[in-house]
């Protein structure tokens, strides 16, 4: 964003994606989820039938939560991590959520098709990075450029729906919006304070 950074004197700039990896353990939480209260009157995206895919039972929110963590941790660390082929690179952590038996591993490879088959067409990755388009990131970075002194990167990684059973995902420089908080226009000013408290050296 050139002009605003000659507006504002700052080399301060913001990176927007959407990662293959964490949106897919948002759609394993909300299949999860959906299993686990099937009376709710407003199932999550996607609602599917998971019982022969062999997911975790009673261990799944705490190993959740420590998988999420770990995918934050290595997303935050290096810009390079999330690809298309992360899920199979990396699979060791994401099949975690998964029994340790055949079930499991079919269900773990079941799964990643489910979600890639979404998630690369024109209807997944590509729609949920238009949610923030050129004028709410224009409008989100000169608020925040108008604050932040630091000649550095703010790297902002959109999930599709709310992080139910996640833990806390704050890093240094890095954060993790739901594209609720973007959309939303009434959760702009917690947005924004979200992101200010992201552009420091935790």
């Amino acid at each position: 964003m050139p002009d605003s950074q000659e507006e504002y004197h700052t080399g301060f700039e913001m990176e927007v994606n959407a990662p293959y990896s964490l949106n897919y353990l948002m759609t394993i939480q909300n299949i999860y989820l959906n299993s686990k209260y099937k009376e709710s009157e407003r199932p999550s995206f996607p609602y599917v039938d998971r019982s022969k895919w062999g997911l975790l039972g009673e261990e799944f929110e705490e190993t959740f939560a420590e998988v999420w963590d770990a995918s934050v941790k290595k997303n935050s660390q290096d810009h390079m991590y999330d690809h298309n082929g992360v899920l199979q690179v990396d699979k060791e952590i994401y099949q975690k959520l998964f029994q340790n038996n055949e079930t499991g591993s079919f269900g773990y490879s079941e799964s990643v098709k489910f979600f890639l088959a979404w998630w690369n067409g024109f209807h997944g990755k590509i729609a949920i990075e238009a949610v923030f388009d050129h004028d709410k990131m224009e409008k989100v970075y000169k608020e925040l450029a108008a604050s932040v002194k630091f000649d550095k990167r703010l790297r902002i990684h959109l999930v599709y729906d709310k992080p139910v059973l996640a833990g806390r995902s704050e890093r240094a420089w890095y954060e993790v919006v739901a594209i609720e908080e973007v959309f939303i226009r009434n959760k702009h000013p917690e947005l924004l304070s979200k992101l200010l408290k992201s552009c420091q050296d935790i």
